[in-house]
């Protein structure tokens, strides 16, 4: 078997022929030779496959596996059980990297001998072709477990009752997070991710980055950052984000899911995750009743979900001591009215 490559790009591509070229084109130019390209083609019906094969044909670090259609959380995960990298990058085929994205990165962590590294990165609009710069929300450099949990994590891990309370004051609620959670501008050290067994969980639809950045650093001991943008987002209209919000019934049962991730993970704390996800219950909680309501799923199914939803754990306590504020008075009546009748 040939040396270990330092660097795995995971690439999971479905139905992305139109964007796929530019891609790869901008991966191979800033790609170090020990580098290797996993790309998992989750069954495309277009000709994905066919321009990842004839890629692979001139390009001998790009590795291509034809997958069962499972998913984006499949794809990726499928891609993990094979790499051999030091460093594990994701990369989405309708993006692009800057050519010093991977040099850079590497470079960081190298120098601070950190466990991950983030970037900031350029939003592209699609149609307009319009850039616009997204430059991080904080100096991302932390050396000890603690700090990455307390002030790192919860940027991507959920609503806080802070979060909410600074929201009736007129902030976003969005800005209470304060950071995009995706795994594309990030680096992770593949040993770590294989000590801890992480992977993408493949019961949740949206938000799946989020969550295995959380469960990352969870485990991470230190973080480095580059505040230079050295990643391009595309950004369109069919999206995995805007298709699946279409789609009441898959929205949400992805909130049941994202739920029993968050606890999943919380146990794996020790407890220490709950305030950060508490008012994200409540708030997802109010989300499923007005989906039902409004009729944006079967009735039936949409009540089921609801009631599996609150009977999870978390969720009463969170209902309880959710913060109210006449400010936002229709929360704060549905919020009254739910625990009038779940919170006796």
């Amino acid at each position: 078997m040939s040396a270990a490559p330092r660097i795995s790009v995971i690439v999971p591509c479905y139905n992305v022929e139109r964007w796929l070229v530019r891609c790869l084109d901008s991966l191979f130019a800033a790609l170090p030779e020990s580098a290797e390209v996993i790309a998992v083609d989750d069954a495309s019906s277009d000709g994905t496959l066919s321009v990842l094969r004839k890629r692979a044909q001139d390009e001998p670090r790009l590795k291509v596996i034809a997958a069962a259609h499972g998913g984006v959380s499949a794809a990726r995960n499928r891609a993990l059980d094979v790499a051999r990298g030091t460093i594990v990058f994701f990369v989405d085929p309708d993006d692009a990297v800057e050519p010093d994205f991977f040099s850079a990165m590497e470079e960081e962590l190298a120098r601070t001998g950190a466990d991950g590294c983030i970037c900031a990165y350029c939003d592209i609009d699609d149609e307009t072709g319009k850039r616009t710069y997204v430059s991080l929300n904080g100096c991302y450099r932390y050396e000890s477990n603690q700090a990455i949990v307390e002030d790192f994590l919860p940027r991507f891990f959920g609503y806080s009752f802070e979060d909410v309370r600074a929201w009736y004051g007129g902030r976003p609620l969005f800005e209470g997070r304060r950071e995009m959670g995706s795994v594309c501008r990030m680096a992770f050290r593949r040993a770590l991710i294989e000590a801890e067994r992480i992977r993408f969980d493949e019961d949740v639809i949206l938000g799946e980055d989020a969550l295995f950045i959380s469960e990352y650093l969870l485990a991470a001991s230190s973080f480095a950052y580059i505040g230079r943008p050295l990643y391009r987002v595309t950004g369109r209209s069919s999206g995995a984000m805007r298709t699946i919000t279409k789609d009441g019934l898959r929205f949400c049962r992805n909130k049941l899911a994202m739920l029993r991730k968050r606890e999943a993970l919380d146990r794996k704390s020790g407890g220490r995750l709950t305030p950060f996800y508490a008012a994200s219950c409540v708030l997802s909680l109010l989300e499923l009743l007005s989906w039902t309501l409004h009729g944006r799923l079967p009735c039936r199914e949409g009540f089921r979900i609801f009631r599996d939803y609150l009977s999870a754990g978390p969720v009463r306590p969170a209902l309880r001591d959710f913060p109210l504020s006449l400010r936002r008075p229709l929360v704060a009546l549905a919020v009254f009215f739910l625990r009038v009748l779940y919170c006796r």
